[in-house]
């Protein structure tokens, strides 16, 4: 059996250009189409749904807020909590020992919990339902997911494991010579691919859907997805290299219970 291997050599560099001390880089550009593109979506939603649009701007600033707050928090404390909750300062100052070195680090997890919350909070302030507001919210997420993903493989991180699939990816960027699984494309796919199914499905049965029915949704093939994904992932954490699951299964199969346990008690109710 003669198998072809057709390995992908990325080498992409991360910056688009650099203008003095100041560096463009694909994956901000990325991150403000995620958030341009999934608002684009929300405000069709509200404008179909003869809805406010000043529900806009205060969605997607409660959006872009949590994202930023949750995934942070979520990265220093549910992967090295031991060295953040001794050095907690790290968690928002971008300089180690001195030396500027950024924030990096960002949980998807960490957002959810904190997109959430901060959305139950603005549904509250703007007198909508908050199951109302988060169904349609999910609606756009795995569209900005799709983006940010993408935005991970331009910048060589959220590695897979080593691979003899032939479409693995050598990362030269980092120096490697050996393939990884792309399982920055593998989630894309994935989350582009969720995004349509439940749209379609918000579409078509849009005076029908019980309130938090797309939020339930969202969380099952999202976060059951990200469970069967993460197999593909390296280890990011020392509690990953000696746990028969990884930290991110953990957070992924709460997250898909939590939806399984929202479907099933609206399909109780409903036939009470």
């Amino acid at each position: 059996m003669i198998v072809f291997n057709c390995y992908i050599r990325w080498n992409v560099s991360p910056e688009i250009f650099s203008v003095g001390q100041l560096n463009i880089r694909y994956y901000g550009m990325l991150m403000i189409v995620a958030f341009v593109m999934s608002s684009l979506v929300f405000y069709r939603i509200l404008k179909h749904e003869g809805e406010s649009l000043f529900l806009l701007p205060v969605t997607v600033n409660t959006v872009f807020l949590g994202t930023l707050t949750g995934a942070r928090l979520g990265e220093c404390l549910f992967y090295f909590p031991e060295y953040y909750l001794k050095n907690p300062l790290e968690i928002i100052v971008p300089f180690h020992d001195g030396e500027y070195t950024g924030i990096g680090g960002l949980s998807s997890h960490g957002a959810a919990f904190a997109i959430l919350i901060f959305l139950f909070f603005t549904a509250k302030t703007v007198k909508k339902p908050p199951l109302w507001l988060i169904d349609r919210v999910c609606i756009t997420i795995p569209l900005a997911a799709f983006f940010i993903r993408i935005g991970n493989l331009i910048n060589s991180e959220i590695l897979g494991t080593a691979t003899s699939v032939p479409w693995g990816f050598i990362f030269e960027t980092r120096g490697e010579d050996f393939p990884r699984h792309p399982v920055q494309l593998y989630e894309a796919v994935c989350y582009l691919t969720v995004f349509f199914v439940i749209y379609r499905f918000y579409c078509k049965k849009q005076n029908k859907i019980r309130q938090g029915t797309i939020l339930g949704l969202f969380l099952i093939l999202i976060f059951f997805s990200r469970f069967i994904l993460e197999i593909f992932k390296a280890p990011i954490s020392e509690f990953d290299n000696h746990s028969f699951f990884s930290t991110g299964q953990y957070l992924s199969l709460f997250f898909g219970f939590a939806g399984v346990a929202l479907l099933a008690s609206l399909f109780q109710s409903e036939n009470k």
